[in-house]
């Protein structure tokens, strides 16, 4: 509990600083509630998001991406400590051939890793996997290990290349080798944050029947987008009937 006796000429400046209720606010207003029992932000809803783009191929429970993103970026402007520490090994796949064999070496690797569609604006590509590590130290081992290994699962013009945290932060805040490491003012936010919205839900864990959704809306997401690897996948058939056309006798006029 706040000490209202001890420097009082200060208190209000020391209640705005710890008023989380207030910052935590639009939590609020996009579907959250307060536990009656213990006053901790919970989502109104628990359900796994459905029509996810990608396939969670290796999991690590430790990450908080969900609260990461949605608390401390969306609300607060803020990137949490395990950000700054997250580094990714990011592959761009040219085609869904190519996808599809880093889904199979993902599943093969044994550390943190998703792959599947790039829907973002902000990135430019249509396929993307990535692999999480916890230091730059780390992820410098894993970009060797994944540029191997994927000149020779995909092809040596693969891009693959090493990254800081989410690409939003990027995007929407200062160059990644400028942020600092954090304060002991912000870690004691995070700590105080951390047990007013602890990671909720059942996580990255995907049911199978899931799975094979999302690789299937890969294969129409290639098709869509003019890969004609897709027909690897669909024994040479096209996924849909080809339309009917009537240039061809106005051609055969000329």
């Amino acid at each position: 509990m706040m000490n209202t006796k001890k420097d009082r000429k200060n208190l209000y400046v020391n209640l705005v600083k710890k008023d989380y209720m207030q910052k935590l606010q639009p939590l609020l207003r996009r579907g959250w509630s307060l536990r009656p029992s213990d006053g901790v932000y919970v989502p109104t809803s628990s359900t796994i998001y459905p029509y996810p783009p990608w396939i969670y191929t290796q999991q690590y429970d430790g990450l908080r991406c969900g609260v990461n993103q949605q608390v401390y970026w969306d609300i607060l402007k803020y990137i949490p400590s395990q950000c700054r520490n997250c580094f990714k090994v990011v592959v761009r796949p040219q085609t869904l051939e190519h996808l599809f064999n880093l889904y199979e070496y993902q599943r093969e690797s044994g550390v943190p890793c998703k792959c599947g569609l790039e829907k973002r604006e902000t990135v430019y590509g249509l396929y993307g996997g990535y692999f999480y590590n916890q230091s730059k130290e780390e992820g410098l081992e894993r970009y060797k290990e994944v540029r191997e290994a994927v000149d020779e699962y995909l092809s040596p013009e693969t891009p693959v290349i090493l990254k800081r945290y989410c690409t939003e932060f990027e995007i929407g805040g200062t160059p990644s080798d400028e942020t600092p490491d954090c304060t002991k003012e912000e870690l004691a936010m995070e700590r105080d944050i951390s047990y007013l919205v602890p990671p909720s839900g059942p996580g990255t864990n995907q049911p199978n029947h899931q799975v094979i959704n999302v690789m299937r809306r890969w294969i129409h997401y290639a098709y869509s987008n003019g890969d004609e690897t897709y027909k690897l996948f669909t024994d040479g058939s096209p996924l849909f009937k080809p339309y009917v056309t009537y240039h061809e006798e106005e051609e055969k006029e000329k």
